[in-house]
């Protein structure tokens, strides 16, 4: 992982191993709040967790192999 900091924005890099378990990390939190008092995370740190899954989701998914039509 490597964490950068560029015109006021951060940049972090992740390899897809990284990415994978912060998937799994994001679906756990958001899991995890759900399952507690509404006030446990607040809704822009859900939101954020949301758009992290999403978006690192699809890009570790490995694509399945086409299906051949007999």
């Amino acid at each position: 992982m490597r964490i950068t900091q560029c015109n006021g924005e951060h940049l972090v890099a992740l390899t897809t191993s990284e990415a994978s378990s912060l998937v799994d990390a994001c679906a756990l939190l958001v899991l995890a709040s759900e399952a507690a008092p509404p006030e446990a995370l607040p809704p822009d740190m859900i939101t954020l967790l949301g758009q992290l899954f999403d978006g690192l989701k699809s890009a570790t998914e490995t694509p399945k192999p086409a299906q051949k039509h007999l």
